[in-house]
This record gives C-alpha cells, sequence and structure tokens, in this order.
C-alpha cells in the first residue's frame, strides 16, 4: 500500500480563479466610468485654479509694468489604460514530498494626458486686449454679474463722469480719484436690484423725422421693406402723410414709471449728468459718430442720450492691477513704479479698487489663500473670504471668453504627452 504524504491534497482552484480574476479585471467595463469620476472633476479644478493664477499674474505683472503673458489650454486629451498577468504553477514535490500550489499576478494602471498649449500672440492678443468693450457687450456681461462691479471694471467715464481713467495707464505720473462715480455706479446698481430700473437690449427711435412728410398712399411694399433693412420705420404724422423715423436697437436704461421722479432717480440724473423725469435713456459708445458733436451734460440736445466710455480689456487689467498691495521694498527701490501724491509720498492706488478688488503681498507663502502666484520674490494673493476680489476674476474671465474670436486660430500650437503609471 502507498502511503500519500502530504495529507489532503489541497485544491488549486482558489489560485486559478484569483488569477483569472486579476487578468480580466481590465476588461470588464468597470474602468471608463471610474476614471471618469476619478478625474474629471479633478481636471476642472485644475484647469479653474490655473486660470485664476494666470490671470492673477499678469495683474501683478502689469502693476510692476510688465508685459502680460496669456497661455490657453485648449486641448486635454488623457487615455486610461489597465494591464493584468497571472502565473500558476503546481505538482507534486520531490525534495519535500507534497503537493504545491503557486500563483503570482500583477495589474498596472496607465493614466497618459495629452495637453496642448497655445500662447496668444500677435493680432490674436491685440484684438482680444485692445478692442474697446461695446455698449450691446456690456449688456451681455451685466447678466448674472454684480451691477456696480462691473460699472466700476468696465466704465471710464458714463456722461463725462470719470472713473480714475489715469488708474488705466501703467505708469500714471498723477493720482486721480473716482468718488462721484463710485456714488453714481452705487445709486444705479441700486436701483436695478430694486426692480425701479434695467438695462436691457432695446429699439428705440429718434425724435427728429428723417425726411420729409409724403402722402401715405404713395408708399409701396418695397417702401416699407427698403426702409426697414435701412433701419428706418414710417409713422403717420397727420393729414394722411408720413415721414421716415430712425430705429436703432442698443442698450437703454428703462425706469419703472413710479420711480421716474423719486428721490434716487433724481440724485441718479445729478451724479451722472443727464436730464430726469425719462422713462427710457438710450446707452451708446463715446466711439460712435455722433458722440463727438455732443455736448456733455443735461445741457445737451439728446438729453435722453447717456454716452459711455467703455474700457478695454487690458485696460481693465491694468485698471485692476492698481489693487495690488505692492511692497514696501520694491517701492522704495524702484522695483515698482509709483506715484506722488499730494503730500509727496507714494500715492496708494489700492484706494481706487477698494470693495472690489484687492490683492495681498508677503515674504512667505500665504497658509490659506483662494488664489496665489510668486513674483519677484513676494507672494501675491487673495484672501479666501474675499468674495469681491474672486468675483472680479470671473467677470475677467467672462470678458476674455465674449471676446475670443469665434474662429480658431491654427497655431502655434504646443502638444505635450505626460506619462504617468501606478
Amino acid at each position: 500500500m502507498t502511503e500519500r504524504r502530504g495529507g489532503h491534497r489541497p485544491s488549486g482552484t482558489w489560485a486559478r480563479g484569483l488569477i483569472v480574476l486579476l487578468a480580466a479585471s481590465g476588461a470588464c467595463g468597470c474602468l471608463g466610468p471610474k476614471a471618469v469620476k476619478l478625474s474629471r472633476i479633478r481636471y476642472n479644478e485644475a484647469y479653474r485654479d490655473t486660470n485664476d493664477e494666470q490671470l492673477l499674474l499678469n495683474i501683478v505683472r502689469l502693476r510692476y509694468a510688465d508685459s502680460p503673458v496669456f497661455i490657453d489650454l485648449p486641448n486635454i486629451t488623457s487615455q486610461f489604460e489597465v494591464a493584468g498577468s497571472g502565473n500558476y504553477q503546481g505538482g507534486y514535490g520531490f525534495q519535500f514530498p507534497g503537493h504545491v500550489n503557486l500563483g503570482t499576478g500583477t495589474l498596472s494602471a496607465r493614466d497618459t494626458p495629452t495637453l496642448s498649449y497655445h500662447p496668444r500672440e500677435g493680432r490674436e492678443i491685440a484684438r482680444a486686449l485692445l478692442t474697446p468693450l461695446t455698449a450691446d457687450f456690456f449688456s451681455l456681461v451685466t447678466i448674472g454679474a454684480n451691477t456696480e462691479q462691473i460699472l466700476m471694471l468696465t466704465i471710464n467715464d458714463f456722461n463725462d463722469v470719470r472713473n480714475a481713467p489715469q488708474a488705466t495707464v501703467l505708469h500714471p505720473r498723477t493720482p486721480d480719484e473716482n468718488a462721484r462715480f463710485r456714488q453714481g455706479a452705487h445709486l444705479l446698481a441700486s436701483l436695478i436690484e430694486r426692480d425701479a430700473a434695467e438695462l436691457l437690449i432695446g429699439t428705440t427711435e429718434e425724435d427728429e423725422d428723417s425726411s420729409e412728410p409724403v402722402p401715405a398712399g404713395s408708399i409701396r411694399g418695397s417702401d416699407l421693406l427698403n426702409a426697414a433693412k435701412d433701419g428706418y420705420v414710417f409713422r403717420a404724422r397727420g393729414g394722411d402723410r408720413v415721414t421716415l423715423v430712425k430705429r436703432e436697437r442698443g442698450l437703454v436704461l428703462k425706469v419703472r414709471p413710479q420711480y421716474v421722479n423719486s428721490p434716487e432717480m433724481l440724485a441718479l440724473a445729478e451724479v451722472f449728468r443727464f436730464r430726469p423725469g425719462r422713462r427710457i435713456y438710450r446707452i451708446k459708445s463715446e466711439l460712435t459718430a455722433d458722440a463727438t458733436t455732443r455736448m456733455p451734460g443735461p445741457l445737451g440736445d439728446e438729453s435722453d442720450t447717456i454716452y459711455l466710455n467703455l474700457r478695454s480689456v487690458l485696460q481693465v487689467l491694468t485698471f485692476l492691477s492698481k489693487g495690488v498691495c505692492v511692497p514696501a521694498e520694491h517701492v522704495e527701490n524702484g522695483i515698482a513704479p509709483s506715484t506722488p501724491g499730494p503730500d509727496g509720498r507714494p500715492f496708494d492706488w489700492t484706494g481706487i479698487t477698494r470693495g472690489f478688488f484687492f490683492v495681498h503681498s508677503d515674504r512667505h507663502r500665504p497658509k490659506h489663500a483662494e488664489v496665489e502666484v510668486s513674483y519677484r520674490g513676494y507672494w501675491f494673493y487673495i484672501a479666501p473670504n474675499d468674495v469681491a476680489s474672486r468675483a472680479s476674476l470671473a467677470i475677467l474671465e467672462m470678458l476674455f471668453a465674449l471676446e475670443e474670436s469665434e474662429e480658431k486660430p491654427g497655431g502655434p500650437l504646443l502638444t505635450l504627452p505626460v506619462s504617468g503609471g501606478g
């Protein structure tokens, strides 16, 4: 009788099953959804954080009169791979009698992102930074944004009431202030928040006729179509006669009837120098052809028209740069430009952006910051509880997004594959 040493023969089923599961784990169909859950939000947060950091860095650069640089990240492509392998050996041992079951397995995962960088340069960056905003564009930005903050950021003057235009200069020689403009912006924003007034795109008609009266019976259908095509409309003037009236579509300030002569509206009209008592005010850019012939304030003939001098994106960035707290040693050593104040000491430009944008500076990296960048040996950052400054960055993102051309540039494009394994 043969004695079987080693006792009961253990089964290798568990080892084989383990290896089979390990090798098949990459093809089970669960990697894709899990990869999305693990990576999509992280990419989203990294993209947002680096966008904010790039904006803040360029704002700080402008405070030092340095050139801003913008590098877009138009494409992020990522590949996820998983591989598994297994090996099983079993048999009867000769040196040490008995059955042996040996199994080994490996599982590897790889995330391979490909990042495409596009530096903005030439005409593309010139158009995005230097083109002045338009009144229509301003109405789009106000959707979902704080009205007072939008007014403070994007307008150089409102009916010749100045919003510290010297703050949009890289190295201003003289101080400036915007107390009167700030008062008007606050009044207008409070009226809009109370639904007493609103800014919207609407159609208005000129008060003066654009043609001599003609018999209504002489107007044919083609005349109506041609007039509408050119922005005109026929209006009755009595005695069976009509005239052409110019129609314009643009930004208007609409006042609710019960607030037309309210104390707040009268105060707004006084601050921003327009004639009170109207329900509709047309808002035009000072770059329009008829802006050069107008008289400022309520003495002008166009008492229902308000003119805005809107900034470019570069002017908005430079204006916000005045809210950067520059280290004293950089001012003393001439590293950062400074403006002499009335008392001969360096003028504090941070008062211009007080309440809606402020950037701290410190030699050491802050422990808690919403956005932080390192520049010229210092850390510049926005405090985590500074909601207004964060909102200004968000508005700036909207300005850039809406200024981008519909046609995507062809180059140059820098694509970097980044390999990683785990």
